[in-house]
C-alpha cells in the first residue's frame, strides 16, 4: 500500500495492520460522532497491536505507569490488572523497565501506523497544509484517545533509562522527517522556497512535543486536540511559509 503524502517507512506499517485486523471492542470517548471513521481506524489498530496475551500485559502496563508513575510499577500488579499471573508475565518480560521499553515501542508504533492511515486519507496531490494539518491532527487526538500511552511516551520515558528515552526520541524524530518530506515536495513545486537547515524540521516535532508534555501533566490529554490549530500553525511559521489558506 502507498501512502499518499508520506515516506516510504510508514508505508509498511499500514500494509502489517492491515494483514492483522481483527474487530475490536474498545470504547474510547474521545471520538464519537464527529470522528467515526478515524475511531473505527483507531480501535483495528490498537486491536492489531494489543488484542493477545502480551499485549494485554503491555496495555496493562501503560495504565498502571499512567496512575503510579513509573517509579511505583510493579510486575505484580501489571499482571493483576492484566487479569494474568506473575508467571505469565515473566514469561513475556524478564522485569517491569523490558515491561516499560515494550510499551513505550509499542505505543510510537501504533502512532507511526496512525499517521501512515491518515495520511492515505487524502486525495492524490493533497499539498503541504493539508499534509501538515492530517499529521498534526492525528497526534493530538490519538493523545486526547490513548491519553495514558501519551504519558508513558512523553513523560513518564524519561525515568526508566537511556533506551526508552531513545525510542521516545525516535518517534520524535519521525515527525522531522515528514515535515522535511513535506517540505521537499513543496519546494519542487515551487522552487522560490529557501533551503531550511535540518534544525528547522527537528524543533517543530520538540516544541509540540513539548508543549504537549507539559498540557497532558498540567490540564490533562483531553486538552491537547484544543491546540492543534497553534501547532499547525507554528510548523508554517518555523519553515517559512503563510498559515493555512
Amino acid at each position: 500500500m502507498i501512502v499518499r503524502g508520506g515516506p516510504q517507512f510508514i508505508d509498511e506499517r499500514v500494509r502489517m495492520r492491515d494483514q492483522q485486523i481483527r474487530p475490536a471492542d474498545v470504547q474510547h470517548a474521545a471520538l464519537d460522532d464527529p470522528h467515526p471513521a478515524f475511531a473505527e481506524r483507531h480501535r483495528a489498530t490498537r486491536a492489531a497491536a494489543l488484542d493477545t496475551p502480551r499485549g494485554r500485559l503491555l496495555d496493562a502496563l501503560v495504565e498502571c505507569a499512567a496512575t503510579d508513575g513509573y517509579a511505583g510499577l510493579t510486575a505484580a500488579a501489571v499482571a493483576q490488572r492484566a487479569g494474568a499471573t506473575l508467571e505469565s508475565f515473566l514469561e513475556y518480560f524478564p522485569d517491569v523497565q523490558h515491561c516499560f521499553i515494550e510499551a513505550v515501542r509499542t505505543g510510537t508504533d501504533i502512532m507511526a501506523t496512525r499517521l501512515a492511515e491518515e495520511l492515505a486519507q487524502l486525495p492524490p496531490g493533497a499539498g503541504f497544509h493539508a499534509r501538515v494539518e492530517s499529521i498534526v491532527t492525528t497526534f493530538c487526538l490519538q493523545v486526547a484517545i490513548e491519553p495514558a500511552f501519551a504519558r508513558v511516551v512523553l513523560a513518564e520515558s524519561f525515568q526508566a533509562g537511556p533506551q526508552a528515552v531513545h525510542l521516545r526520541d525516535m518517534a520524535v524524530d519521525r515527525f522531522a522527517e515528514l515535515y522535511r518530506y513535506f517540505y521537499a515536495e513543496a519546494r519542487a513545486s515551487d522552487p522560490t522556497l529557501p533551503a531550511l537547515p535540518d534544525e528547522r524540521f527537528m524543533l517543530i516535532p520538540d516544541a509540540v512535543g513539548e508543549r504537549t508534555r507539559r498540557v497532558i501533566l498540567a490540564e490533562g490529554a483531553h486538552r491537547v486536540p484544543e491546540l492543534a490549530t497553534e501547532f499547525i500553525d507554528f510548523a508554517c511559521t518555523v519553515l517559512e511559509l503563510p498559515n493555512r489558506p
